[in-house]
């Protein structure tokens, strides 16, 4: 089953959420990746989305940042 796009993502991106889909890509031990497709404009959009929770999470996303 494909994983619920929230609703922060769809408002930031300006998605509709009959366009939009996401897919599971990836992922390591302490975090999920997923691909984002919508349509916008009439043209065909991809998002890269990453995602984690705990510790070791808090961690990677600050560094990424």
């Amino acid at each position: 089953m494909a994983p619920t796009v929230d609703t922060a993502i769809l408002d930031a991106l300006g998605l509709e959420p009959a366009n939009t889909k996401m897919v599971n890509h990836g992922g390591s031990g302490f975090s999920s990746t997923f691909k984002l497709s919508s349509i916008k404009d009439g043209q065909e959009m991809n998002y890269f989305v990453k995602t984690g929770t705990g510790k070791d999470s808090e961690v990677m996303f600050q560094g990424q940042y």
